[in-house]
């Protein structure tokens, strides 16, 4: 199923965030625009969806995947590690953070070795979909080692009959990927969108 979003009207927002999130409850992927480009989406807690991730995009299985959260409340799900001041300060918005994974919870994710990188969106559409949710993954929707796909009608066109739900926003805007931040060695190993100030 495909459907189209308006970024820019309210009700666009809240129809395809409801669409989404009830394709993500009951164990589906859908390819939707996130807070940076257009994202694979599942529960982070069904192995099977995250696994049908993995085949889409034939991606390796030792490349771990980010998952995005609504609050920073729902790092206590991954991570026993406090949140550093310099990712708080600057936490919703396109900061992705390893953490630490919880020791408990290493034999629970295959995708995970032992961190977790961590995006909180601030971007409305995001969010809208993330209160409906349990915390989802979201590799970028292209294959595995291909650039970077801005159009949602190429999206469609490759991955129309691969997934259960396409949210079609057009062309989305070019701009830089997520600042990623080493919160266990403390550095920044990607500059991106957002930078850091202690």
């Amino acid at each position: 199923m495909i459907i189209n979003l308006n970024k820019n009207d309210i009700e666009s927002m809240k129809y395809a965030a409801n669409e989404v999130a009830k394709i993500i409850k009951s164990g589906g992927v859908v390819i939707s625009p996130t807070d940076t480009v257009y994202g694979m989406l599942a529960n982070a807690f069904n192995p099977d969806a995250v696994q049908r991730i993995y085949e889409i995009k034939g991606r390796e299985k030792d490349k771990p995947l980010l998952i995005l959260l609504e609050s920073e409340n729902d790092i206590k799900l991954f991570s026993d590690m406090p949140i550093p001041e310099i990712v708080k300060k600057n936490i919703p918005g396109e900061l992705t953070f390893i953490m630490p994974l919880s020791a408990n919870l290493k034999y629970n994710f295959e995708f995970l070795k032992s961190t977790v990188a961590i995006r909180i969106p601030k971007d409305d559409y995001m969010k809208l979909i993330l209160k409906k949710t349990p915390p989802i993954v979201a590799p970028s929707a292209n294959l595995s080692g291909e650039g970077i796909i801005y159009e949602g009608d190429k999206i469609a066109e490759i991955f129309k009959d691969k997934v259960d739900l396409i949210v079609n926003a057009g062309l989305i805007e070019k701009k830089l990927p997520s600042t990623l931040y080493d919160s266990i060695n403390k550095k920044i190993l990607r500059q991106g969108e957002v930078y850091l100030k202690e």
